[in-house]
């Protein structure tokens, strides 16, 4: 299964004179898809990868607790952790 997960459309083309055609379309979408969809319908729901098109502003994020540090990125609805680690503290003593 690749990263991003598997966009598959497949479906009958209508030719001229009355023919038909099996298509099959499998692709690696640009980003993540969060949400599987699977539709029998007379057309094809390509929404959620028309949306991957428009250009979203990226934020970097930083999140630091007592037990290490998480570096990442949120574009959209699509998220990466660029860096994780984890540290071992000193216990507070008096």
């Amino acid at each position: 299964m690749p990263e991003n997960g598997l966009a598959i459309f497949c479906g009958i083309v209508y030719l001229p004179g009355g023919r038909e055609k099996r298509e099959l379309l499998a692709f690696e979408p640009l980003k993540p898809v969060r949400r599987p969809l699977y539709l029998c319908d007379n057309k094809f729901h390509a929404e959620t990868l028309h949306e991957q098109l428009e250009d979203e502003d990226a934020f970097g994020f930083i999140i630091i607790d007592g037990h290490g540090t998480l570096l990442g990125q949120l574009q959209g609805s699509s998220r990466q952790v660029l860096h994780k680690f984890s540290v071992e503290l000193p216990k507070k003593h008096g």
